[in-house]
């Protein structure tokens, strides 16, 4: 091979080698350029998953289950009945808070009677000892004269002393019959309050044997069945409300820089494929370690640094629920967050009341109102 031939080989490889370099460098450029314009702002991530709220549905009293209306993937409104206990042991406990109601009624106005009769007593105690007092006068007048024997002056100052411990006794049981009587009137007396408070009770007992469900949703994790006993305070099964779901995204503490409420972003469901909208409401207050049932130890000689991940919540916006459909709560989602672009969001929370155990009071309170008008006197 020649001088010149070599030449022009070296010539050729440093025009391709410049060539691949300025490729290298316009690839590199055209990268900065995409990243500062499409890529820098966005942080996205696959640890994504959908939460809601599951309302585990309790029962309040012990029973047998007579009845059931609803099984597991089952839609249902709030309020609908779903289980009912057996009541013959709280109708029959009612029934017993009934008398016994009626018996402090009967008992109150016993006290109320005490109390006259105490009154009488005492008066008749009065006029005894007063008659005791005349008569002992009298015998020791005699006595000191020597009309009336010792004998007899003795007999009259035991009876005038007999006397008068008994009207002194007449005093002290009218007090005390006065004190277990005295109340304002017989609704606040303690013996009529306290049998109308288990009055109550029993009735609110009665009533709790029929469950309800506090909101609407999907029923899960059923977990009896007919004619099972059940305890106070046992879960029967779940209700998930799939219109109230949010999505918690785990980003990396090196991603959060940016992140704040208010973000727009960009969710895809593994699931179908869609992609819908959302806005990120709210950052955790501790890593998920932090949370955990076991924290970690990291004061520890073999300690590793581990990037950590924090929970973000990201709320869905309700068009793009209502156009690609419900998401089950568990299932994985690709979520890219846009800390560029940004979204005016109200407080999500609403105050949530339920009254499916209020009781009727009008209705309690004409049958206490019975009960204490049938046993007085």
């Amino acid at each position: 091979m020649t001088d010149e031939t070599k030449n022009k080989n070296r010539k050729d490889a440093k025009k391709k080698m410049g060539i691949f370099l300025l490729i290298i460098l316009i690839i590199g450029v055209l990268y900065l350029l995409y990243y500062f314009f499409f890529l820098k702002g966005y942080e996205e991530t696959e640890n994504a998953y959908i939460h809601g709220n599951q309302v585990s549905i309790t029962t309040q009293v012990s029973g047998v289950i007579n009845e059931i209306n609803v099984e597991d993937t089952q839609s249902i409104d709030v309020g609908t009945p779903v289980i009912k206990l057996d009541t013959i042991d709280y109708e029959i406990a009612l029934k017993n808070a009934e008398t016994k109601l009626a018996d402090a009624v009967r008992k109150y106005y016993t006290l109320q009677n005490s109390v006259k009769l105490n009154e009488d007593s005492v008066a008749i105690a009065k006029a005894n000892l007063t008659l005791a007092d005349k008569t002992l006068k009298r015998q020791t007048i005699s006595s000191s004269t020597g009309i009336t024997s010792k004998e007899n002056f003795d007999t009259t100052n035991f009876k005038y002393i007999d006397s008068k411990n008994s009207y002194e006794q007449s005093l002290t049981n009218l007090e005390n019959s006065k004190i277990q009587a005295f109340s304002n009137d017989i609704y606040s007396h303690p013996l009529v309050a306290a049998a109308i408070e288990n009055l109550k009770n029993a009735y609110y007992n009665l009533e709790k044997t029929k469950i309800f469900s506090p909101i609407s949703g999907v029923i899960a994790q059923k977990q009896v069945e007919l004619g099972q006993q059940v305890k106070a305070g046992q879960t029967l099964f779940t209700v998930v409300d799939l219109n109230k779901t949010w999505v918690n995204a785990n980003f990396k503490e090196t991603q959060l820089g940016d992140i704040k409420p208010g973000n727009y972003v960009e969710i895809v469901s593994d699931l179908n494929g869609k992609t819908y909208k959302g806005v990120v409401s709210g950052i955790s207050a501790g890593s998920g370690s932090a949370f955990a049932l076991i924290p970690t130890q990291n004061a520890t000689g073999n300690w590793i640094k581990i990037v950590q991940r924090v929970p973000v919540r990201i709320d869905f916006d309700h068009e793009s629920l209502e156009k690609n459909g419900i998401l089950p709560i568990g299932t994985s989602l690709t979520v890219t967050v846009n800390t560029n672009k940004n979204i005016d969001i109200q407080n999500q929370f609403k105050e949530q009341k339920s009254e499916l155990y209020k009781i009727d009071e009008n209705k309690l309170s004409v049958l206490i109102e019975k009960i204490v008008k049938d046993n007085s006197f």
